[in-house]
């Protein structure tokens, strides 16, 4: 009897297409993978590559994983007050030991609310975007947070940041629950078809395992990320003050995605929000600094962005802390947010005050 090979590939196909849905319907979650249940190898922060190749399994991207594998996960205790600092790589900590981030250092100041101990858990993920901050926030609700810590940049309520983030792009079921719970979804947005959708469970289910099979480097040399090769800041700055295509001198308030803030606090509920403007370089005295503030933002463009914050913080009663311009040139590292150990002390310190106003 003859074997028709095309034939044979279609019905393996079949068959690998029938055990994969099978697979995906009794465990549509990643999470119950996962090596990390003891609270000795649950980390301190998301796990993201910092030294690609060695260390691209902790490229996850999945947010039960992640969540899965973090601190936040386990039970809250009775006299714990729980804190969540959410923001970008400025706040995951970049070149930092979790001790050395802000949500570490503010840990350190051993706060008290009441007879419980304040515990600060560090749930930011590199890269600004308000949208991927509502996706974290909305995953950590059921862990019990006490009061919740935001930092953002005018990065994290830029328009395109809305679809443009790869925690959107690895979970998509949960970026549409959300953007149509809370009407962000753009009108053009294109859901992926079924094959795609059965090709990124795939890869998902990749990543997860091959994160789990990463813990045992976590193990071995006790450290949660490879510091990559060092950046430099520029010694000046360019002439010119276009800005993601807007040109001066206005600032349309429609490209300022305030109503991700009202977001946001929506899904905060009642638990006590806490939105910081964080602190960024400003240089003075070098070519062009009187047309930009840093190497990403000229002064016209941030100057607004500023105005519209705290006018709508004003009008919405949000509780806003604007510490853009706090610390000197020589705070800041490789980027105009990354701030050496001692600005992180130092930020702990000037947040610590806003944090206890929140404890009932």
């Amino acid at each position: 009897m003859s074997i028709r090979p095309w034939r044979l590939l279609a019905k393996g196909i079949a068959v690998f297409l029938i055990f994969e849905f099978a697979f995906y319907t009794l465990h549509p979650s990643p999470a119950w993978l996962n090596v990390y249940n003891s609270p000795v190898l649950k980390r301190l922060r998301f796990p993201i590559s910092t030294h690609a190749p060695e260390d691209n399994a902790l490229d996850v991207e999945n947010l039960d994983a992640m969540f899965a594998s973090h601190i936040v996960s386990e039970p809250k205790a009775e006299n714990e007050y729980r804190v969540l600092v959410l923001g970008d790589s400025a706040v995951w900590g970049i070149d930092l030991t979790p001790e050395q981030t802000l949500p570490g250092q503010l840990d350190a100041l051993g706060l008290k609310c009441g007879n419980k101990d304040v515990r600060f858990y560090n749930l930011s993920f590199p890269r600004s975007s308000a949208t991927k901050d509502l996706m974290i926030l909305d995953k950590a609700m059921p862990t019990q947070p006490d009061e919740i810590v935001w930092l953002i940049t005018w990065y994290t309520l830029m328009p395109k940041t809305r679809v443009d983030h790869v925690i959107i792009a690895q979970n998509p079921d949960e970026y549409t629950k959300l953007a149509q719970s809370y009407n962000f979804l753009p009108k053009d947005y294109q859901h992926a078809d079924l094959i795609t959708q059965d090709t990124d469970r795939s890869r998902t289910s990749f990543r997860v395992l091959r994160y789990q099979l990463y813990s045992l480097i976590n193990i071995a040399t006790g450290l949660d990320q490879i510091p990559g090769p060092p950046e430099v800041l520029p010694g000046q700055l360019s002439s010119d003050t276009t800005f993601e295509g807007m040109k001066p001198p206005k600032l349309n308030i429609a490209n300022v995605s305030l109503d991700q803030v009202k977001d946001f606090e929506q899904i905060a509920g009642k638990v006590p929000v806490i939105v910081v403007n964080q602190p960024m370089q400003v240089l003075t005295n070098v070519p062009n600094s009187d047309l930009r503030y840093n190497d990403y933002y000229p002064r016209w463009v941030y100057d607004q962005y500023r105005l519209y914050m705290n006018e709508a913080a004003a009008q919405n009663h949000w509780n806003y802390l604007d510490l853009w311009n706090i610390f000197p040139t020589g705070y800041f590292t490789d980027t105009p947010l990354h701030l050496i150990p001692k600005g992180e002390t130092e930020l702990a310190k000037m947040t610590a005050p806003a944090i206890l106003k929140g404890c009932p």
